[in-house]
């Protein structure tokens, strides 16, 4: 800020617009845009939440998946909460930041028949990264995904088609953590769950 030498005489309107003017410059953001702060929402896109059917498609509403043992475990879709992950955007300590908020959609399911657990989440970091994740827990095992993992062709975890049952998958991941194994794609999502520790394979049933 350039230096500015006021005159103790000056008259009090005078100094008083000075005054203004200084709290104006030391407050502005990115030299152009002046305060107040402005609060900015982004939202999934729809692209983005059909990259699995739990958001999209009311016939996942209920999930079923039965085992190669012959139990069934089935999951009811109670709600879907919305939250948001706030971020600082242009400003400075003194004057305040602009306020940017990413959406999170997660679905809350409610066990109907069988032992186990399941929920999914789709949510956003930042816009400038576009960085977004999709969470699924499943008997409190939490698998936290990149949303672009699930669409790499070239990735090692991709298999190209799947049968099970006489029934084939196209266009597959999979991903194991705690020795439970999963496999999803576009249309099915999670279609497949593998409890190595158990040696229980669940296959869906929608």
């Amino acid at each position: 800020m350039k230096s500015l030498n006021i005159n103790i005489g000056m008259k009090p309107k005078l100094l008083s617009i000075i005054t203004i003017i200084l709290l104006t410059q030391s407050c502005s953001k990115d030299n152009n845009d002046s305060l107040p702060v402005e609060n900015t929402y982004y939202y999934l896109t729809a692209a983005q939440l059909n990259q699995t059917p739990y958001f999209t498609n009311p016939d996942f509403d209920t999930i079923s998946f039965a085992s190669d043992k012959g139990d069934t475990l089935t999951f009811v879709k109670t709600k879907t909460d919305t939250s948001w992950y706030k971020e600082n955007g242009l400003g400075s300590p003194d004057c305040g930041y602009d306020q940017n908020f990413y959406q999170t959609l997660h679905n809350n399911y409610a066990t109907i028949k069988g032992i186990g657990s399941f929920d999914v989440k789709h949510w956003k970091q930042n816009i400038g990264s576009d960085i977004n994740f999709i969470d699924f827990e499943i008997n409190n095992v939490l698998f936290h995904i990149y949303e672009s993992t699930i669409i790499d062709t070239k990735a090692s975890n991709y298999i190209a088609q799947l049968t099970l049952n006489n029934k084939i998958y196209t266009d597959c991941h999979y991903f194991t953590l705690n020795n439970l194994k999963i496999h999803l794609n576009k249309n099915f999502g999670i279609f497949f769950i593998e409890d190595l520790s158990s040696n229980i394979k669940y296959q869906l049933i929608n």
